[in-house]
């Protein structure tokens, strides 16, 4: 019997086109990489001529750049400290003892006012308070109301405390101040 001659894995034959192939492949990258030096070298020329260019520059020039960035934060500054100025201003514009005594004057007998919280930005209060009763309560909303230096008087929230023995109501109360020239005649 003769041996058997299996050959499961031949060796690649190279062809002439992959040879090829492959040469001008090498050659595409030794280009690019050319190009790709060539690149970096114009830039470093052109980073050398615009330094130089800026030491040319009269130091004026650099120093008015510089005071005119620094004047813009100043300025910005300033403005910020102008409004801050400004919102307390308007604050301490509010007639506080005057809107205080029109809430107090209201209030009667028969009401005590447990909270005050107002907003200046929006010129808007809230009466947090207890009456006697639910007729009290409603009274005390009516002369609110009545006020010449409050407006748009609401009745927030109201609860009746059960738990206590007199049955009070406790309840909140929204209400716009008014400046002198928002005020009815």
């Amino acid at each position: 019997m003769k041996d058997l001659d299996l050959d499961f894995h031949r060796a690649p034959r190279s062809s002439a086109f992959g040879i090829a192939l492959l040469i001008g492949g090498l050659v595409a990258c030794g280009l690019v990489l050319a190009d790709l030096v060539e690149v970096h070298r114009q830039l470093d020329q052109e980073r050398v001529v615009l330094a130089r260019i800026d030491s040319l520059r009269p130091v004026e020039a650099r120093v008015a750049r510089k005071d005119s960035d620094a004047r813009r934060k100043s300025e910005k500054a300033e403005r910020e400290k102008l409004e801050g100025a400004q919102a307390v201003a308007d604050r301490l514009a509010i007639p506080w003892g005057d809107l205080l005594a029109e809430i107090e004057a209201a209030d009667g007998n028969d009401v005590a006012i447990t909270a005050l919280l107002p907003d200046p930005d929006k010129r808007v209060v809230r009466i947090e308070a207890q009456a006697r009763d639910l007729r009290s309560m409603l009274n005390y909303n009516a002369r609110l109301a009545a006020s010449p230096m409050l407006g748009e008087v609401a009745l927030i929230t109201h609860e009746v405390a059960l738990d206590d023995p007199d049955q009070p109501v406790r309840f909140s109360l929204s209400a716009v101040w008014r400046q002198n020239d928002d005020r009815n005649p």
